[in-house]
């Protein structure tokens, strides 16, 4: 009912008895079938977690069983007098909220291409602070495709935002490019994602004077949309914490795996070298990433900081419309009795674009998994380039296109993809 409710997400109310009835044969379907509710990550023949999940939303078997019978039994009604308290949609809002910050003036999208605008907001921070919990709110959930918020503590974005505060900074525009070296990921936001809500004791440093970055992703979609104006919701703390926390966008990658273990390896159909290239009618096509974690020393270690003790807090997985099948490995350098050699650390067999959310292990910080350098990250994504894809049918009949194409990597929902995973990690703060 958190979706299934008045207002909210999901297309129909199952908030009363006749909701529920008119609907039975469905829920009963879409559970078996692992569709509903909509939790991605699963224990596979290929893949099993050391750990269970928080917020694990899936039914168990004798609830199933339970809702199965009811429906085969022809939905038979309680007594109305034993039935709960009205349903109370839970709030979207990060719990504990301490500052909620916004664009200085709402944004309007339209037209067929999709658009990528950075906003440059500024908290007004007089000394460092740390934060404990994200949460990133659309105005316009129409047109708001996903979005990355980052913190600046350069200020770097502040001559490249325009009178609304905001510059375009998509794939190709160069003022986009000119600050990614400054900025410092705090969280992604997609469809279905949750706040990021840490447990106390853990908090990302953020200095002071810093600036917020929010790169959203529209896609209006020949739509001429409402404003949006997008919040981001942030619980700080000025306390230091025990524990440090950092979030790291690993993947995309469309070049060869260099020098320092990074990169795109080899795939079926690769045509010129290898490239991330899904062909046309393709039904079940992989494409693997690769990300070597770096010494102390290298010169990619201030890219892609992993301090000493590090530790996998959980991951949010990402692809685009083709992808159906995504897992995320770890095969460690000096493994031990208890962080094997070779683990998985996640894999979703019914990815789905509509439900994307951020996943985090249900265990004490102390026994979560290692990130060592030398230990190696590849990420592994199955794309589905054929007309059994509903995605790819309505893409072609937008696009008023009669057959499919190759799709290589981009930034674009429609024909662009990716391969990506946002890696949320603790380690003990110095």
């Amino acid at each position: 009912m958190g979706c299934h409710s008045a207002g909210n997400i999901a297309p129909f109310s199952i908030t009363s008895y006749d909701d529920a009835k008119a609907v039975a044969a469905l829920m009963v379907q879409t559970i078996k079938s692992g569709t509903m509710p909509p939790f991605a990550l699963r224990d596979t023949d290929e893949c099993s977690t050391r750990h269970a999940w928080k917020g694990d939303i899936r039914l168990s078997d004798e609830e199933i069983s339970t809702l199965e019978a009811w429906s085969e039994a022809g939905c038979p009604e309680g007594d109305p007098k034993d039935a709960p308290a009205a349903f109370v949609p839970k709030s979207p809002d990060l719990p504990g909220t301490t500052l909620e910050v916004h664009p200085k003036e709402p944004y309007v999208t339209s037209g067929e291409r999709d658009e990528f605008r950075c906003f440059v907001i500024d908290p007004e921070l007089a000394e460092d602070q740390y934060l404990n919990g994200i949460q990133m709110v659309p105005g316009n959930n129409k047109v708001v495709h996903h979005g990355v918020i980052a913190i600046d503590p350069a200020r770097s974005a502040a001559d490249l935002a325009g009178p609304d505060g905001s510059f375009p900074c998509g794939e190709g525009d160069v003022e986009g490019d000119a600050i990614v070296g400054d900025l410092r990921l705090l969280a992604a936001w997609a469809p279905g994602a949750d706040p990021v809500d840490l447990p106390d004791g853990v908090g990302q440093a953020i200095p002071k004077g810093s600036l917020i970055v929010m790169q959203i992703h529209y896609h209006p979609a020949g739509t001429t949309a409402d404003p949006d104006l997008t919040r981001i919701q942030l619980r700080l703390t000025r306390e230091k914490p025990k524990y440090g926390f950092l979030y790291h966008l690993i993947g995309n990658y469309d070049e060869p795996v260099n020098e320092f273990g990074f990169g795109l390896l080899p795939g079926p159909g690769d045509k010129d070298g290898v490239e991330f290239l899904i062909p046309a009618d393709s039904k079940a096509h992989v494409e693997t990433q690769q990300f070597t974690v770096p010494a102390a020393d290298s010169p990619v270690a201030q890219e892609v900081p992993i301090p000493p003790g590090t530790r996998v807090y959980g991951q949010l997985l990402h692809m685009h419309y083709l992808g159906f099948d995504q897992k995320v490995t770890v095969t460690r350098a000096n493994g031990s009795p208890d962080q094997p050699e070779e683990e998985c650390l996640a894999h979703a067999p019914k990815w789905e674009f509509a439900w994307q959310r951020s996943y985090a292990y249900d265990a004490p910080i102390e026994s979560l998994p290692t990130l060592d350098p030398g230990d190696v990250l590849q990420i592994r994504c199955t794309f589905n380039n054929s007309t059994e894809n509903p995605y790819v049918v309505k893409a072609l009949k937008e696009a008023h296109m009669t057959s499919t194409i190759d799709v290589a990597y981009g930034e674009g929902s429609t024909f662009d993809e990716m391969c990506a995973a946002g890696v949320s990690l603790v380690y003990p703060m110095p």
